[in-house]
């Protein structure tokens, strides 16, 4: 069973690393931590640079699920609740409902999506 190796990555807008980045106070970073599943744990230390790996088409992947599938359930339940009622209230209210739906489906399913997405990790 491989353990997990903790990576902090460290997201910067474009000018952050500007010379006059403090001045303006326009840089912006964040930090995020993932877990890494590796065989190799002892082989990475704490303040290491590694490489975040992941396959081909995950991002698209991601995408669909992040932003895609809410698009067409909204716009779907949208146009369906306007048809049948001849409300436009009532179809975005069920738009919405529908959408706080699909979330609570999607953390429930949280497991499952994380098993398939996967990252590997390389050292530098």
């Amino acid at each position: 069973m491989p353990q997990c190796v903790k990576v902090t990555i460290v997201q910067e807008v474009a000018c952050a690393t500007c010379a006059a980045a403090s001045l303006c106070h326009s840089s912006e970073k964040n930090q995020r931590t993932i877990d890494i599943p590796t065989s190799d744990v002892g082989q990475y230390a704490v303040g290491q640079e590694v490489a975040i790996v992941g396959r081909l088409g995950l991002g698209l992947r991601a995408t669909v699920w992040a932003y895609a599938m809410p698009l067409v359930v909204l716009m779907a339940v949208l146009s369906l609740v306007y048809v049948w009622t001849g409300s436009e209230g009532w179809g975005a209210l069920s738009a919405l409902l529908a959408l706080i739906l699909y979330y609570i489906v999607l953390y429930a399913f949280r497991g499952r999506l994380q098993r398939k997405f996967t990252f590997q990790i390389k050292e530098l």
